[in-house]
This record gives structure tokens, sequence and C-alpha cells, in this order.
């Protein structure tokens, strides 16, 4: 991508059973125009060792960040966005497995990307496969299967709808760092909370509708994939989920409510419009 490297950002927590394909997966791309960073938030398992021995084997590809744990996977992702200087940035699951042209198919999107918006604060994420485990497919597209929809979001308001973005599928440049607030204490999790700083600042936001990452589901997932297919939820997980939900999204709007989004009224209307969108198929 013109030269200019980019800086893959991994959180890691415990995650010794997953860590190994992950790394070896970024360490297979296609494109080696990477440095993986990778800050431990204080993993009690086998997790440094991992790291240590992987440092030392391509110390020229990867860099391990020593400071504070974070308390969380939002913090340090944040923490690390704010450490690392580089010209381009992606995030990193240490369970999930990218597919080869990950980088490559991403960084050329966004080059494209850049050269018509050469000034402003630009994100491309991509699709998902949900797997299991083992990596076997549990479904073909995360993004149907969660109603995830980049395409039908434009700019802040349109934003205020949904989490737009899966974080580990995300590249973004170095203005989009420049207008992300930080500290963040009402951020739900990184990834929303970056795109929302993004698009206040007249960023743009593009969406590659292609799986490039096998989603790793497993018992101790940060976050889920989550299904927004009504024909597969049945009343009482409806009403056990309620209390859930209202959580969820009274948290999300107090995010919003953070960077002067408006009110709830204005919320709620636009959360309406956007699946008004996805049910039409169109902007």
């Amino acid at each position: 991508m013109t030269g200019k490297e980019v800086a893959i950002l991994m959180a890691t927590y415990n995650g010794e059973r997953y860590l190994k394909e992950q790394i070896d997966s970024i360490l297979a791309q296609t494109c080696q125009n990477w440095h993986l960073y990778v800050h431990d938030d204080g993993s009690t398992d086998g997790t440094k060792a991992i790291l240590n021995s992987y440092a030392e084997q391509h110390s020229d590809k990867i860099t391990l960040l020593y400071y504070s744990s974070q308390g969380g996977a939002r913090d340090n992702f944040l923490s690390m966005l704010m450490t690392v200087e580089a010209p381009y940035y992606m995030f990193c699951d240490q369970d999930d497995v990218w597919l080869p042209n990950k980088l490559e198919i991403t960084t050329s999107t966004f080059y494209k990307l850049e050269a018509e918006f050469p000034e402003n604060p630009l994100i491309v994420c991509s699709d998902l496969y949900i797997v299991d485990e083992n990596l076997n497919i549990i479904n073909q597209s995360m993004w149907a299967y969660s109603g995830i929809y980049p395409q039908y979001i434009r700019n802040f308001n349109d934003c205020g709808a949904t989490a737009a973005v899966t974080g580990s599928t995300m590249l973004i440049n170095h203005a989009v760092k420049a207008c992300c607030i930080y500290p963040a204490p009402n951020a739900v999790m990184h990834d929303s909370w970056i795109c929302l700083c993004a698009l206040k600042n007249k960023g743009t936001l593009h969406g590659i509708q292609q799986p490039l990452t096998y989603y790793r589901q497993h018992t101790d997932n940060c976050l889920g994939a989550g299904s927004a297919d009504s024909a597969t939820i049945g009343l009482l997980y409806r009403i056990s989920n309620f209390r859930k939900m209202y959580r969820i999204s009274k948290a999300y709007y107090k995010m919003l409510k953070s960077l002067n989004y408006g009110s709830v009224l204005k919320y709620i209307y636009y959360k309406l419009k956007y699946k008004r969108r996805i049910k039409k198929g169109h902007y």
C-alpha cells in the first residue's frame, strides 16, 4: 500500500489455546507489508511464553509492548492505537484465523478509497466466516447472520443505529486515530467507538462483502456473533433476553451521548431508518 507498513494490533489475554494459529495465519499473508504489535493484558496461562517465542523467531515482524494491564479488550486495543505510530492500523483478535489474502484484499481496497478521499478518516472492514472451535464453518456470512450492513452507514447519524463494524476486520488510517477520543470510559467497545469518532469527523466507511476472517466461536469469546434472524429466536429466548438487550441499548446510547449524538428519539429514529434500509435493500 504505497510502501507504507500496516501496524497490526493484537490484544491478548489467556489465549494460549488458539494464539499460535492466529499468529501463523498472519505470518502466512500474501501481503507482507505489515508489523505485528502485541500487548498482553496480564495473562496467567502460557500466552506470554508463546508470544516471547514468536517475537524471538520473528523479531523483524513482531514487537511485544510492555506497559500496565488495561483491564479488558476495549482499553487494551485503544491503548495500543495510541501507543503505536504508523500510517495504517489493523486490529487482530487472539483466537481468529485470517485467510491468506486478507491483508492483500483489504489494503488494495483501502488504496482505491484513499485515492478518492485522500484527507479523510477512512475505515475499511470485511465480512467474516463464523466457525466453531475447530474452524468448521457454521455460517458463511457474519454480516447476514448478525444484521451488519456497512453499506447503509454513511455518516455519524447513520452509525448511531448500529455497531457497524467488527474490529478484527478493520483497516484504518492515521486520520482516524487523530480524531479518536481517548480515554473513552463510555465506549462500549473499541471498534464501535473508533467508527463513531471517525464518522463524526466526516470519515468514510467502506465494507468488503467477502469473508476474510474465520471468526471463531467458543466459550471464552469476549463478544459472540449473535443472531439477527427472528425466525430462529423463540418466545422464551426473547423474554429472557429483553433485559440484556435493554442494557446493551442503554450503554450504546450512553456512548453516543458522550459524543453529543442527540436525543433518545433521534437514536430510535435512525435505528428504525436503518432497519427500513435493510428491508428495502438500498440506502
